[in-house]
């Protein structure tokens, strides 16, 4: 009998039209069309791409936000077969594209099917402030993530080459784990630019034809005439580089020091120390000379200048003998790549660009917090962060902080795929309190089981996955499989063992009946390509 997998691969290599499923019927009140949301989450393994209709009819609003996979297994959905869809729900028309951060699961899409969305018209592009090519800020740590990542990609042919089953090796499949999520193929060892295919993909949004591209900061409140009843409140990623370096991970406090001191090794592997030469002249070079003294590992009366000719030869003369290689130093400085990786990746998370909408009518709440991770999530409860609104109808000011938001969430784009450190618990979904509340999770856990180191990406993350399930009543819903299942009857268990007895028997029924109240009154809607979530 063919797997689950199997069937999945033969069906998405017939070309077939998108199937089509007729969304919740429409409501008697004309008037009541315009505050009603449908969020569409495609299946395309692991990655984002959700397409938000605002309204109903010719008169309906769209919002894309991201569209980017790392690969699918799972279901087989092809990104041509996701653009196709975008192209004939939105007739070809946004009214608003987001691109939330520069990873390759959040942005791919932009370049493997740009011809498509070169036709699309976009009216208004929203970014993150950290991708505004005029802030100080901004420049300052986009400088440092592309100087980190041209040190890794530089260092991955010689943590390729290590033997295998070393700590060095281990190293390279962390490395090259985390430039996957910037488009540099993990197979392909120090190929091509850093981040290059996700930089190409960033302009592209950026740059699109005909919008009006935004930069956006926390603390923002949006109401536009294109999207009435409908406010929109940035809350990340703040504007500190402080707390973009708060990732949730141990170390992140050494986070600047370490990348410089692995940028400044990497040169000296490269052969790049000549520009530091004691010949330099200017007020610059001195300062970079100091800065690469200062990460030096010895003392200067220990170490000789590559002009020193004569100190140079006598090293040479005896560098490779079996007898001194305890001496030598070539890669020791390696040992930090894996750390200094994960907090690339980290930090670039951190950088996502958060948002809430929120329907004035009734104050129900969609969240959207793309990978945001620790310090950009706590942000959001800074004592600047609030807001002063009117009440529906222009009724009373109120103030509304990111608390109240998040208690009245009804929707929640589960972060980074479900991984541990991209959902905050005391101040996240430990607030979100509505009886209505739905997460939707991006995630292909074939995929991201199978990527480096393998078994390392735990998407999702049984702990958070088990929580959801509790706030959620079993209202969770995945890219790859669908509805939340128990695992122990599900045809994947080689991929789903790892929550087997997550619950109980009890608990999952109690589950799939609510997941089946919430099919019954077609709030929740899936096909082969995607999934819907409707609000009334």
């Amino acid at each position: 009998m063919a797997t689950r997998k199997q069937a999945a691969k033969k069906k998405a290599s017939k070309k077939k039209p998108t199937k089509k499923i007729p969304a919740p019927p429409a409501s008697a009140a004309a008037g009541a069309d315009a505050d009603r949301v449908r969020v569409r989450m495609y299946r395309q393994g692991l990655g984002d791409c959700f397409l938000l209709r605002f309204g109903t009819g010719a008169s309906a609003k769209h919002v894309l936000i991201d569209c980017g996979t790392l690969g699918s297994t799972t279901t087989g959905v092809k990104m041509s077969e996701v653009a196709e869809d975008i192209l004939q729900e939105t007739g070809g028309k946004l009214a608003l594209l987001i691109a939330t951060h520069e990873h390759h699961d959040h942005v791919s899409g932009f370049n493997s099917q740009k011809t498509k969305f070169d036709t699309l018209k976009v009216e208004h592009v929203w970014m993150a402030w950290t991708e505004n090519p005029a802030d100080k800020l901004a420049q300052r740590i986009a400088k440092w993530k592309k100087d980190v990542g041209a040190a890794l990609v530089a260092a991955m042919p010689v943590l390729g080459a290590a033997a295998p089953g070393t700590a060095t090796a281990r190293t390279a499949d962390a490395v090259s784990g985390m430039l996957a999520w910037f488009g540099n193929d993990e197979h392909k060892m120090g190929a091509g630019k850093f981040a290059e295919t996700v930089d190409v993909a960033m302009k592209y949004v950026r740059d699109k034809d005909g919008a009006k591209t935004e930069f956006l900061k926390p603390g923002e409140c949006r109401e536009e005439s294109w999207l009435p009843g409908w406010r929109v409140y940035v809350l990340g990623p703040p504007y500190s580089e402080t707390k973009l370096a708060d990732t949730g991970e141990k170390g992140s406090a050494d986070l600047y020091s370490l990348a410089s001191g692995l940028r400044s090794a990497a040169e000296f592997a490269a052969s790049e120390r000549q520009r530091y030469s004691t010949f330099a002249v200017g007020e610059q070079e001195r300062g970079e000379r100091a800065r690469f003294e200062s990460q030096l590992p010895f003392a200067p009366r220990f170490r000789s200048e590559l002009n020193d000719h004569d100190a140079r030869a006598r090293m040479l003369a005896t560098y490779d003998e079996p007898q001194v290689a305890w001496r030598r130093i070539d890669s020791d400085w390696l040992g930090s790549a894996g750390d200094l990786a994960l907090q690339l990746d980290n930090i670039t998370n951190n950088t996502s660009l958060a948002l809430a909408f929120e329907r004035i009518s009734d104050g129900k709440v969609l969240l959207f917090p793309a990978d945001a991770q620790e310090g950009n999530w706590l942000s959001w409860h800074d004592a600047a962060m609030k807001w002063e609104v009117l009440g529906p109808g222009g009724g009373a000011k109120r103030t509304v902080r990111t608390s109240d938001l998040l208690e009245r969430t009804v929707f929640y784009k589960v972060g980074h795929h479900g991984s541990h450190n991209a959902t905050a618990s005391r101040k996240g979904l430990e607030l979100m309190k509505s009886s209505e509340l739905v997460a939707f999770v991006p995630v292909d856990r074939a995929v991201a089981l199978t990527r480096n180191p393998q078994g390392s990406w735990k998407m999702p993350a049984r702990a958070l996955y088990r929580r959801l399930l509790e706030k959620c009543s079993g209202r969770v819903v995945r890219s790859d499989i669908g509805w939340a299942a128990d695992p122990a009857k599900a045809s994947s268990k080689a991929t789903e063992k790892e929550f087997v007895g997550m619950a109980s028997a009890a608990e999952w029924k109690a589950w799939g009946v609510e997941q089946g109240k919430a099919q019954g009154k077609q709030r929740v809607v899936t096909s082969e390509q995607w999934v819907d979530c409707a609000l009334e």
